[in-house]
This record gives structure tokens, sequence and C-alpha cells, in this order.
């Protein structure tokens, strides 16, 4: 067995990569059904936000990476050459380290953002639903979602991080100086426009718009936040009028093109500044040759991110501290799985010499139901407390890495019949 993970993330791959593998809301439950389906995995998490995509599973051995990697070109349309050039993976301690990683946010653009525990709490929610997931996995993302929990409640790792919308954000007071005034169009109406409404607000602008594909979400989020919705339809004149444009809908095509925007500035002077969260991007890059306009893509703010890093540093080391015995206890989890087989046989052995020698001495004795119930109880009682010396045994060895192999199993099955033997020497003597 081998629990392993296959990812592209902002540390591997430019966003014109990872814009091609993402997928967009939903789509990847089919996908992690195939991967099941065609044997790829036994169990399989798909993660895919803004900065990585990412496939957790369990297989059967390497080869699995080959299927999954063909499996996802197919499904992507991308070329199957690429993915090996930009793909990581990782198997095992690796795999376990790596996710807690992420859980914690010590593996985001953004060291201490707060968004990526939701998202793997997401991501696994959706592949038990699809009932992808089993044991194995079902233990990761639990404990994960505790490291996590845990690295952000006792390191402090979130106290001093700027998230992503609001390293959005302080891209355009560069450009603007100061947004008290401005006019601010946020393109896309879910959890990550919602983020970017606030900080917008704290930093004085008060004309919101909001634009969304479904009117009504549109107009709930400006409900929330004090803006006001507008129709998908009205992009261009709102365009015109804007001095900030915060885009995230992930819609999978360009959302503003270069036309429209060409024609909002024929109707003014001042810039236009593009923040394009989405992954897929939102904004056609070519809009960047035109004058006066900013684009920046998720990929740009690590410039911001890189001069505010110094103050995380120090919680980032603690962070990585607790993850290193979480990750040993998952392993030596998984390595007393190898003894599960071994611990049933020698209890299934156990019960059947127990059941043997209690209907032979209950033959021989004349117990009324109640005290016969009360030898039964004892009997089960007695078993298990001469192997829970043996089983304590065999699940150290197992979860120290040692190998249980059939020299093992024929001593453990050498003990158990000597106990055989010790309880037909004290058990009632048979007549011939």
């Amino acid at each position: 067995m081998l629990v392993a993970v296959a990812g592209i993330s902002h540390r591997s791959a430019p966003i014109e990569v990872r814009e091609r593998v993402a997928f967009p809301p939903c789509a990847g439950r089919p996908f992690l059904r195939r991967l099941l389906e065609e044997g790829v995995a036994s169990e399989a998490v798909l993660l895919s936000t803004c900065n990585r995509t990412e496939v957790y599973l369990v297989a059967e051995d390497e080869g699995a990476r080959s299927g999954l990697l063909d499996m996802l070109a197919e499904d992507r349309g991308v070329e199957r050459g690429s993915l090996d050039e930009d793909t990581y993976w990782f198997t095992d301690e690796e795999a376990a380290h790596h996710l807690y990683r992420v859980a914690s946010s010590l593996d985001s653009m953004v060291v201490g953002e707060a968004q990526i525990l939701g998202q793997v709490r997401e991501a696994y929610r959706s592949a038990t639903e699809e009932h992808c997931t089993g044991p194995v996995l079902n233990r990761l993302f639990h404990t994960s979602l505790r490291v996590g929990k845990k690295v952000r409640t006792e390191t402090g790792v979130g106290d001093s991080s700027l998230s992503v919308p609001n390293v959005a954000v302080k891209l355009a007071e560069g450009v603007f100086g100061r947004l008290r005034g401005r006019h601010a169009l946020v393109v896309g109406a879910g959890e990550m426009s919602e983020l970017v409404v606030k900080q917008l607000k704290s930093r004085g602008v008060t004309d919101l718009r909001i634009a969304n594909r479904t009117p009504e979400r549109a107009r709930r989020l400006a409900e929330r936040v004090g803006g006001v919705a507008v129709g998908f339809e009205e992009l261009p004149s709102e365009l015109s009028r804007a001095d900030v444009v915060v885009s995230s809908t992930g819609s999978g095509e360009w959302v503003i093109g270069r036309e429209m925007v060409a024609g909002a500035l024929r109707d003014r002077t001042d810039p236009i500044f593009f923040v394009d969260i989405a992954v897929p991007r939102d904004v056609d890059p070519t809009v960047q040759t035109l004058e006066p306009v900013f684009v920046y893509d998720i990929d740009d703010l690590q410039a911001v991110v890189e001069r505010n890093a110094d103050g995380r540093r120090e919680a980032a080391e603690a962070g990585e501290a607790m993850i290193g015995p979480a990750v040993e206890e998952f392993m030596g989890w998984i390595s007393s799985l190898h003894a599960v087989p071994l611990i049933k046989e020698l209890r299934d052995g156990a019960e059947q010499i127990r059941r043997h020698e209690l209907s032979r001495a209950l033959r021989r004795m004349d117990l009324s139901p109640g005290e016969a119930e009360a030898v039964e109880r004892m009997s089960h009682s007695l078993v298990n407390k001469l192997l829970h010396g043996p089983i304590s045994e065999i699940k150290a060895l197992a979860e120290a890495g040692h190998p249980l192999g059939s020299a093992e199993v024929r001593r453990r099955l050498l003990a158990l019949e000597g106990l055989e033997v010790e309880l037909h020497r004290s058990g009632p003597k048979t007549t011939p």
C-alpha cells in the first residue's frame, strides 16, 4: 500500500500552467470517481485552489503515478509531457508531511493565510460525499485538519499574515496611494470576493459594485457588505467608472477581454487597476498592453508576500516543529495496519480454543444458566488478558517498522499453541 500526493502548485509551476489543470467547483468529483473506477487508486481526495491542484491517493504501488497523470492530462486537456515536468510526487511520510504543511498554511504563497484550512476541509468533504475515501485518507485528513488548526492557534503564524485579498488591495494602494473615495468593481460573488470587499471597505472604498453571473448571489453579497449589485451585461459600462477591478470567478474563460477594456478607457483618463485572483484567470493578459492599465495576477502577489515574510518566519519554524511528531504518529499508525491480519489470526485462533475448552468444561459441570454465563465471561476475560502482551508486542514491532514476516507469524502461533497446551493441562480430564 502506498499513500501519495501528485500536485502542481505555485512552487512548481507558473499560473499559465496551473490554470490549465485547475478544476472548477464540482468538476473534480467525476474525476475522483474515475480514479477509483479505473483502479488507479482505492482512495482519493482532490484539492484545487488558486495556487495548487493536488490529488491525494492510496494505491498499490508507484505505478499509480503514471495512471494518475494520464487521466489528469486527458481530463484537463493538457499534454502529458508537461505534467511530468511540473508535477511533484510525494509518497508515505513525505506525502503526510506535505499535507500537514498545506493545512497549516506553511506551504501557501502567503504563509499564515486563513483560507487554506477551509479549502482542505471542503476538499475532504467532497471526496467523502462521493465515497472516495477510506480508513487511510480519513485518518490523514482528520489529523491534517487538527494539526493545521493547532499550528495556527499555538504559533500565531496567521497573526501578522497577509491574506490574498489583503495583498491584492495593498497592490492597489501602491498605484493610487490611497483608496478612499475610489470606485471599485468586484467580479464574482464567492468567498474570496467577499474577503476582497471587506478589505476594500476597510481602506475607505465606499462605492462598491458587485457583478456575478448569478444575479441573486451578487445581490446577497451586496446586501451583506453595503454594495450595489449589477448585472454581468453591465460590465462594459461599470469598467468605465471603476478605479479598482478585482476578479475571482474561476469561469475558465476570459471574463474581461481586451476590447471591453479598450472601450472603457475611451470614457476616462484615470488608470484602471486590475487584480485577477482567479485560476484560471478572468482577465485576458493582453489587457496589460493598454494604457493606462495595471494588471496583476496571483503570481504577482508573491513580491508583496516576500516583503512581509520576516515577521512570520519564527512562527513558521515553530509550526514546522509541531508537524514532525504528527507525521511520526500517522506513519506509526500506517505501519500498524500491516499487523492487523496477524492480530486477527491470533484472536481467531484463541477464540476457537476458548469455545472448544468452554464447551468441554460445561459438559462436565452442572451449572445454572447464570453460572454458565459467568464462566463464559471469565473465559473471555482470560483469553483477552493472555493475548494482551503478544498483541501489544506485535503492534510495537509494526509501528517501529520491523517486518512481520512468516517467521514472526510462526513464533506468535507457536505461542498460541503453547496456550492451548496449558489449557488442556489445566482443564478437566476426559474419560476414555
